[in-house]
């Protein structure tokens, strides 16, 4: 966040949790159905269904509208096809995507809204990307083999990619560090204060990274009368533009990541790209004030990085991922 946030609080009150998109090779649980936690705002780009080991179910997507409707399935043994229907509200309609079971296999579809649920034997396909305008790679390169932490790796990727974002998983790690992967979770303080007009439940940090429109971000996410769009309903209209929605939220946090890492390029010239990473994730917590140097922080900023540190070298083990920190 910029120099203006005072604190962000990491780990928030947790409300309810939501899965969003998946990558390839992510896994789920074939026995629960999960509510889709991103889907396509105006512009998205839809989100691509991805082929893994076995059968996928369909995903079901809108470009310019909003995500509606359960994706159905029917199974059979050694062959299963799953139809995700979905409708949105620009006017267009979307079928889901394909799904192939394994040998003697079958699929099942699960509950799914922008993303198609995955069927026994299957891998979740992926939701709308959102305004980010990409679809998820052939392979995760994220991936660390739990389903709960790649959710949202489509997202996180394409995201980095159109803010050119360097390190994608820092982003991941912020993510464990802000909400635990919680889409609803809602900080405990207002880091900026209580927005003039805005009441102070509307002024907290809000999702997956702990976005906070009060301090001056995700400003796709207001309403039209200016407060922000707090919405959790997934099947509602607002649902697109929501500050909750995975795609809408992590935008806005990569968004400030980036614009803090230019700015102390700026500012302190001459930092490793390592240095400058890191030093954007303490900035994103802290503001830029709080980075001093290269690789140099106050103590606030400073534990924010070390715990940073802690999950990316986690994160990057099981991924098999390039540590440089």
């Amino acid at each position: 966040m910029t120099s203006s946030l005072a604190w962000r609080g990491s780990i928030a009150i947790a409300i309810l949790v939501a899965s969003g998109a998946a990558c390839s090779g992510s896994s789920t649980d074939p026995s629960s159905s999960s509510a889709a936690g991103t889907s396509s705002s105006a512009g998205g780009s839809a989100g691509a269904a991805l082929t893994g080991a076995s059968g996928n179910a369909g995903n079901a997507t809108s470009a310019g509208g909003t995500n509606v409707g359960t994706a159905g399935a029917t199974s059979s043994s050694g062959g299963a096809t799953n139809s995700g229907g979905a409708s949105n509200s620009g006017g267009a309609s979307n079928s889901g995507g394909n799904s192939a079971s394994g040998a003697g296999g079958s699929a099942q579809g699960g509950k799914g809204g922008a993303s198609g649920g995955a069927g026994s034997g299957g891998t979740v396909g992926g939701g709308g990307s959102g305004g980010a305008g990409a679809s998820c790679p052939a392979t995760d390169p994220l991936k660390t083999n739990n389903t709960k932490q790649d959710t949202y790796d489509c997202t996180v990727l394409a995201v980095s990619a159109k803010w050119g974002m360097p390190d994608p998983m820092i982003v991941k790690s912020q993510i464990q560090q802000e909400s635990s992967f919680n889409v609803f979770a809602i900080s405990g303080d207002s880091p900026c204060g209580t927005m003039t007009g805005w009441t102070d439940a509307e002024s907290k940090s809000f999702g997956l990274i702990q976005t906070t429109p009060a301090c001056g971000e995700a400003t796709s996410a207001l309403l039209p009368n200016g407060h922000p769009n707090l919405d959790q309903d997934m099947t509602s209209p607002l649902w697109t533009t929501s500050v909750f929605n995975p795609s809408v939220n992590l935008d806005a946090g990569v968004q400030t990541d980036t614009d803090s890492l230019k700015a102390l390029k700026k500012t302190y010239p001459g930092c490793t790209a390592a240095q400058y990473n890191m030093m954007a994730a303490g900035a994103f917590n802290s503001g830029n004030d709080a980075v001093t140097g290269c690789g140099m922080y106050n103590s606030r900023a400073q534990m924010y990085v070390d715990a940073i540190t802690t999950h990316y070298h986690a994160f990057a083990t099981a991924a098999g991922w390039p540590d440089p920190y």
